[in-house]
């Protein structure tokens, strides 16, 4: 792993929350730990750093857990993020949510009645892959240069990839993938906004999710495009909404294009691991 994992506990019960931190601690020390009382404080923190788990209890003093977990979601640093909620009535509390968005927007739920220990067991085993082993990148770049130095980047981690020139290609080599949908070969596809006149950057996103039916887990997206001039904006809306799950601007800093590459990696085997 080349970015240190982070946990983020969310809880109002001071002693559950230190209980759950201290076992995860002792059982983690590769991973750092973030322990939260409040909705503010959790929010405060999804705003600032990536997290690989968080887990919340629904009570919080200042705001309704779904409600929060809803706003995390539209964060981008943690809108991928497994969140799993920790409640003594599980079925209850997923048969009282009102919005399919809440309920696509929570992992999993975790039955409090199994203890601490437990908990801290399925987290252990959540993360126990290494994501940074045996990752294979998708990079799709008309550019030669541009594409030499994300390949660069990629070699000086340790990370394999095949770099081709345009989407028909990309889809041609994604098309070899054997799970139908259900799986891909590649861990993450990053490609540059600017490709062809015939396929530019959104419409090979468009195509990879709707055409090879590839959603956000099995094959994770990063688009690169250019930093907006002047009075111009990034358009948010055609970038997610092609289906992207993450986007980086130009030119490419070495520590923030390995950061997105590797959640997204994490976003994968998560899934992965959760599909059993």
């Amino acid at each position: 792993m080349l970015f240190k994992k982070r946990i983020l506990i969310i809880d109002s019960s001071d002693s559950a929350r230190t209980i759950l931190f201290k076992e995860l601690v002792a059982t983690l020390n590769d991973v750092d730990i973030i322990a939260c009382a409040t909705a503010r404080e959790a929010l405060t923190a999804t705003r600032r750093f990536v997290f690989q788990i968080i887990t919340t209890g629904l009570t919080l003093p200042d705001m309704d857990g779904y409600e929060m977990i809803n706003q995390i979601r539209q964060q981008q640093k943690n809108r991928d993020t497994p969140i799993f909620v920790v409640s003594g009535d599980t079925r209850t509390n997923i048969l009282d949510v009102d919005s399919d968005n809440t309920v696509g927007a929570i992992t999993a739920y975790f039955d409090k009645a199994e203890g601490h220990k437990a908990l801290v067991e399925f987290i252990y085993n959540f993360l126990a892959r290494d994501t940074s082993l045996s990752a294979r990148i998708l990079n799709v770049d008309p550019s030669a240069t541009s594409a030499a130095i994300t390949n660069s980047i990629l070699d000086k981690n340790n990370l394999n990839y095949l770099h081709v020139k345009d989407g028909m290609s990309a889809l041609a080599e994604l098309q070899k993938n054997p799970g139908n949908g259900s799986k891909c070969q590649y861990d993450v596809m990053i490609t540059d906004l600017t490709l062809t006149r015939e396929m530019d950057g959104f419409k090979l996103i468009q195509s990879v999710r709707n055409a090879l039916q590839l959603d956000y887990l099995t094959l994770p997206i990063l688009l690169m495009t250019i930093e907006p001039e002047g009075d111009e904006q990034t358009d948010f809306t055609g970038i997610f909404g092609a289906g992207t799950n993450d986007f980086i601007t130009r030119p490419v800093d070495e520590d923030a294009l390995m950061e997105r590459v590797i959640n997204l990696i994490n976003i994968k085997r998560q899934h992965e691991a959760l599909q059993g």
